[in-house]
């Protein structure tokens, strides 16, 4: 390995790391009970790398697919996220993806902290939404 691959393999992207909730209410009324989501397993670790500030109401997730278990990228709905952290990611597909999807704009630990801090408010006001 030249040191220049070193360099490339050691350098880390800032992002958002989160959860897909096990469980979450589905359907009128929230009677049915999903696992996961269509794209990923309940529990999966995700890596927030972007979302849509205008809509307040999904991200731009990257994870591994529920079925393929290969990294996909792909839109989530925001309330089906949870335990919301900012780390610095090392792993060789997720950094890739990040760097080439316009789309994953998060970049800096003061952008992942302060859309860290603002989803969850984003998940309030979605709840209050779908209780009126």
């Amino acid at each position: 390995m030249t040191d220049g691959e070193q360099e490339a393999t050691t350098e880390g992207v800032w992002a958002i790391v989160a959860n897909i909730k096990k469980e979450h209410p589905y359907g009128p009324g929230g009677v049915e009970t999903r696992i996961g989501t269509r794209q990923f397993r309940g529990g999966t670790k995700v890596y927030i790398a972007g979302c849509f500030p205008g809509t307040c109401d999904a991200v731009v997730a990257i994870g591994l697919h529920r079925k393929s278990r290969r990294f996909i990228t792909c839109a989530v709905d925001v309330r089906y996220v949870e335990n919301f952290r900012v780390k610095l990611v090392y792993h060789p597909s997720v950094i890739e993806r990040i760097k080439q999807d316009e789309s994953c704009w998060i970049r800096t630990k003061e952008e992942a902290e302060k859309w860290a801090a603002a989803f969850p408010e984003w998940q309030r006001l979605w709840e209050e939404k779908a209780s009126e």
